[in-house]
């Protein structure tokens, strides 16, 4: 198979709730869209869950929207930390997600302090919030709050989801080789219709090409009410 086949097959990330993930040629690839991919591996202190579909790190973006390739055995890695920090923070599979529902997930994992996820969902007539920030101790939560979403904040999520092109994101640039030893990893899931993108980014540039995703995560973080204290959203 040639090269620009199989990048173009990597380009979006796909996944079908209840039967076999619709591709949508020539950007989707995914091998089955039910979490999980089995458990970690022999170096894991005890058996872990995926809670990411298959593929799901099969790229990531660097701050400037420049796309990186993962091998087999990276992509292994990502899946077992990833959703090790998410059942810290008690949190599961985004999928299968309910029929006629709509649910976003923003998790937010920097190197050297607490990570938290902000979980987004319409159901029925009611919008949500749900946030959470790791605690100081292993397995507490500092912060653990379910908030109503007006319809007027809900369509404001769903501007900025529109202006980062979440859901239609398949141009990128080409790597520039660079390694980053410090900074955020930023992932946004999300399933509706039937479909699954998950989108991983190391510190969106708020400047730079990424600044509509830097965007969208900020305006996550206003809507939950969650103080930074003298952080910053990096």
């Amino acid at each position: 198979m040639k090269a620009s086949a199989i990048i173009a097959g990597l380009l979006l990330l796909g996944a079908c709730t209840t039967v076999q993930p619709r591709v949508e040629p020539p950007l989707g690839f995914i091998e089955d869209g039910f979490p999980s991919s089995g458990t970690c591996g022999k170096e894991w202190p005890a058996p872990l869950r995926d809670v990411f579909p298959r593929g799901a790190f099969a790229l990531s973006l660097m701050p400037g929207l420049e796309v990186k390739f993962h091998s087999e055995r990276e992509q292994e890695l990502m899946h077992c930390w990833n959703s090790g920090i998410l059942r810290a923070l008690k949190e599961g599979p985004l999928l299968p997600v309910a029929s006629g529902a709509e649910v976003y997930r923003f998790t937010w994992i920097p190197s050297s302090r607490g990570p938290f996820v902000i979980r987004i969902e319409h159901l029925g007539p009611l919008h949500s919030l749900h946030v959470k920030r790791a605690g100081t101790q292993e397995g507490t939560l500092a912060v653990d709050r379910r908030i109503l979403l007006t319809p007027t904040q809900w369509q404001a999520v769903q501007q900025r989801l529109d202006a980062a092109r979440f859901w239609s994101m398949d141009r990128f640039f080409a790597s520039r080789n660079l390694s980053y030893l410090d900074g955020t990893e930023w992932l946004f899931e999300g399933g509706r219709d039937g479909r699954y993108r998950m989108v991983s980014i190391h510190s969106p540039d708020p400047e730079g090409p990424a600044r509509a995703i830097h965007d969208l995560g900020a305006f996550l973080v206003e809507l939950s009410g969650m103080s930074m204290d003298d952080d910053t959203l990096y």
